[in-house]
């Protein structure tokens, strides 16, 4: 749509090339009346005779059809203009009954979601889908406004274990061998974790728009999904970069080949996930949650996995590299996990299963990484620990004094 000035400027091009139209004119006029004398003016000083008056005509003739040409030229450019000034008036029109469309198909949209009936929310959420497509201007907008539906209608609850549940797993993890951490943190009840749960159909409605919506538009703000309960979700491949996940709830969803590079899982609950092939490169995975995962494939590359809990998890072929595992309870299947400069500083591998030795001198080690009796005792994780903290006190003057004692197995 054009600007006023620019509207004013169409308007004194029109009225110069009137102008010049009528210049032009006036010239011709001129030049047919008195070029035949300039030119040949020492023959048509004479009496006018047949052959001159036949110069004469002739010379006004050329001088007419060229005046005819220039303008025929003149009127095809100003049909031009004219066509051109039309067309980008009805572009102009057309754009503004399509803003008005989308603002009206918006509305009704709008209202659709606010409503209580989930046919009616249905129809909305996929109303909204149609405009995202049809117009780029309005997809963060939409975005938005689903992420907000899913969040308005799928809060996230999570309960503190009762004292009597807390002594109960911590019976359980004592049989186990394992040190208990549970009393330290708000859990989930063991009845929420294993019940099944799918999110109401409207809110995987809304997660399935967000999650295929066009790709390569401008989008400078992650999607808030944080603190929402989507238990049961179907994520398979959902696209889903940085994603703001935070404490956000996702037990037994199905999130295969799902795309959450960057994305924010703080404390979020995946026990019982299937992450199969998920792409989380690069995402906050603090103290996320991840008990009894299926992690077959899963891409962990450069991901935080500060304090995370894998108890259980099956991460079969799962890629570890240069992952921060810092704290972290990694005790997981790991047959052919790759963990090629992967941080295990304190982690807890003591129950992890089928870990290779070469799996380990492949990670950064070291003394404060809690390992079985018979890796801690093993010559080349041993080397490889001494040549970590070698490269890391050259790095870090001091660091060699601060270093804690071997962790007991």
């Amino acid at each position: 749509m054009k600007e006023p000035k620019q509207r004013r400027s169409q308007g004194w091009v029109t009225l110069w090339y009137v102008v010049a139209v009528l210049v032009g004119i006036a010239l011709a006029g001129i030049a047919m009346w008195q070029v035949p004398w300039w030119i040949d003016n020492h023959y048509l000083n004479d009496d006018l005779k047949q052959p001159v008056a036949t110069t004469v005509t002739g010379v006004r003739t050329a001088l007419l059809a060229i005046g005819a040409g220039g303008l025929a030229a003149v009127g095809i450019l100003y049909t031009h203009r004219t066509l051109q000034h039309t067309r980008e008036r009805d572009e102009e029109q057309a754009e503004l009954t399509r803003e008005g469309q989308y603002t009206d198909r918006y509305t009704q949209a709008v209202r659709q979601i606010a409503s209580d009936k989930p046919a009616e929310q249905l129809g909305g959420i996929y109303a909204l889908e149609r405009i995202m497509r049809d117009s780029e201007k309005d997809h963060t907008t939409i975005v938005e406004v689903l992420a907000a539906f899913v969040r308005e209608h799928a809060p996230a609850v999570l309960q503190p274990v009762s004292t009597q549940h807390r002594l109960r797993l911590a019976r359980r993890i004592l049989r186990a061998g394992a040190p208990d951490t549970t009393a330290q943190r708000e859990s989930l009840t063991e009845r929420d974790l294993r019940e099944p749960h799918h999110p109401p159909e409207p809110v995987q409605a809304a997660l399935t728009v967000l999650g295929r919506r066009p790709e390569g538009r401008d989008e400078p703000f992650r999607i808030n999904l944080a603190w929402t309960d989507l238990r049961g979700a179907n994520l398979q491949k959902a696209r889903l970069k940085r994603a703001y996940l935070a404490n956000a709830r996702l037990e037994r969803a199905y999130l295969a080949n799902a795309r959450l590079e960057g994305a924010y899982l703080v404390n979020a609950h995946l026990e019982w996930a299937r992450l199969l092939e998920t792409h989380l490169e690069g995402a906050n995975l603090t103290d996320a949650h991840l008990e009894d995962a299926a992690m077959n494939g899963a891409h962990l590359e450069g991901a935080d996995l500060t304090n995370a809990r894998f108890d259980r998890a099956v991460m079969y072929g799962a890629h570890l590299e240069g992952a921060d595992l810092t704290g972290a309870y990694l005790w997981a299947y790991l047959f052919g996990a790759h963990m090629d400069r992967a941080n295990l500083d304190g982690t807890h591998l003591e129950l992890a299963t089928n870990l290779t030795v070469q799996q380990l001198v492949s990670a950064r080690l070291r003394r404060s990484t809690y390992l079985s009796e018979d890796f801690a005792a093993n010559d080349d994780v041993r080397a490889r620990i001494s040549v970590v903290e070698e490269e890391e006190s050259r790095r870090i003057p001091g660091r060699s004094q601060d270093l804690s004692q071997t962790p007991s197995s």
